[in-house]
């Protein structure tokens, strides 16, 4: 019987896929918005928009009530893929990448030009989401590549009869 082969994906881009997964999780408790000497994460900051009314009804405000899933799907997004669920890691990383990216961005591209004090939560939150969607990639692709780590089976058991 030959001995089987396992072709796994490369260390290195599983280790920055974590890292980035980490890194938009963090972002999402730095300091968003500025107010006085105040400053509020993005948890603080949605649950404001949304104590204020501002945001009552549509989609904007299923994003707000949605917003604490966001370290849920990463941490998930990342869990897929050190099981090596290529496919699901890479769908549910979309999915964290598209909600956290785009408010992040939407909020960092809004304030530009108004009287409101951003902190470095969205600017961060875009980047981070943009690299782990790029890991995702990096991490999927190496998994395809010749050029992936092999890991080998191990032999069964001589017969010794």
């Amino acid at each position: 019987m030959a001995v089987r082969r396992l072709v796994r994906h490369r260390p290195s881009a599983l280790g920055a896929y974590t890292v980035a997964g980490g890194a938009v999780v963090i972002a999402t408790f730095l300091p968003w918005l500025h107010s006085g000497s105040t400053s509020r994460s993005s948890y603080e900051l949605l649950g404001l928009v949304e104590r204020l009314d501002i945001a009552p009804d549509g989609v904007v405000s299923t994003l707000i009530r949605w917003w604490p899933l966001v370290p849920l799907l990463v941490t998930i997004a990342v869990v897929l893929g050190w099981w090596q669920r290529w496919v699901a890691s890479s769908a549910v990383a979309l999915a964290a990448v598209a909600y956290s990216g785009g408010v992040g961005s939407s909020l960092a591209w809004q304030a530009r030009g108004t009287p409101i004090t951003l902190g470095a939560g969205p600017w961060v939150c875009a980047i981070a989401s943009g690299v782990f969607l790029v890991t995702a990639g990096w991490m999927a692709f190496s998994h395809a590549s010749a050029r992936a780590v092999a890991v080998p089976r191990a032999a069964p058991p001589a017969d010794r009869s």
